[in-house]
């Protein structure tokens, strides 16, 4: 209705008031990266180059995928983040946190077209790996397993196509997104004013614009971080975290290869190789 879309553009106006939201062009070079990969600055006629690229052709993949996985990983365990925006250590909104970060990622993979499509289905395979271990660790029977599996799945992907339908508005975008992220990480538990929702819109703004700002080169080999985003500096408590993601985060810190399903060290490999796959996948 017309008075809905008054009221959601003058939301959006004081959203936008906050300069945080907005990256500057002039910004992004603060969140760029210089990684090395030994290997690929190699002479190309070196012999341990051309063996790689016989063994393993897709290791630049893979390595951008992984770097994009570590960057979602520091995320979630990020607790002053955590602390602003009101993320508790349940499985629900530490799952609705993680797709999030997978989504403004994706945004972009969209824009690169055809040479990166593999690597946001990579990605987001990651992400259901992910998923599959910390239901593991949480001890969901096997007999239910499969029907949760999906059922995340299915819940992280509404999300991500709610988040994309906001897109289509450019004039009120602020207030769909936070529309958006009240409704789904949030689960409407919190009023639309909570000073944690505001937080997050304009977060999601920030990175969102980082995203799109990015140097091609540099995005598809995921040398890039987040863009920083001022929090309170007050003493906080720590997040008391659960059994299940304590222990993720102690085989995180262990070995953060042993969350790669064809790695036969992984513990939870047989689980998550005899996991169905997901319905859909994002962008088709």
């Amino acid at each position: 209705m017309p008075e809905d879309i008054l009221h959601l553009r003058a939301l959006s106006m004081t959203i936008m008031q906050d300069p945080i939201c907005e990256l500057k062009a002039e910004e992004v070079e603060r969140y760029i990266l210089d990684l090395h990969d030994p290997i690929g600055e190699l002479p190309l006629w070196h012999p341990t180059r051309l063996m790689n690229q016989i063994g393993d052709p897709f290791r630049a993949r893979k390595l951008t995928v992984a770097r994009y996985h570590k960057l979602i990983l520091e995320r979630l365990d990020n607790e002053p983040l955590l602390d602003a925006f009101g993320v508790d250590a349940g499985f629900n909104m530490q799952s609705y946190f993680m797709i999030l970060h997978a989504w403004l990622i994706h945004q972009r993979l969209v824009l690169e077209g055809s040479k990166a499509k593999k690597i946001d289905e990579e990605m987001f395979e990651h992400c259901w790996n992910m998923t599959r271990s910390w239901l593991v660790l949480k001890r969901v029977p096997e007999y239910r397993f499969d029907a949760e599996l999906q059922n995340v799945q299915e819940y992280m992907l509404g999300a991500c196509i709610a988040m994309d339908k906001a897109l289509e508005r450019p004039d009120v975008l602020p207030a769909r997104v936070q529309q958006c992220l009240w409704a789904n990480m949030y689960s409407g538990s919190v009023s639309k004013d909570h000073k944690g929702l505001t937080r997050l819109t304009k977060y999601m703004l920030r990175q969102l614009g980082l995203m799109l700002q990015l140097d091609s080169d540099r995005f598809l080999s995921g040398q890039f971080v987040w863009a920083d985003f001022p929090v309170r500096d007050k003493p906080r408590k720590p997040l008391a975290l659960p059994e299940w993601r304590a222990r993720f985060r102690v085989e995180i810190e262990e070995n953060i290869e042993k969350m790669d399903p064809t790695n036969p060290t992984n513990p939870f490999r047989d689980r998550i190789l005899s996991s169905p796959e997901p319905k859909d996948k994002l962008g088709k």
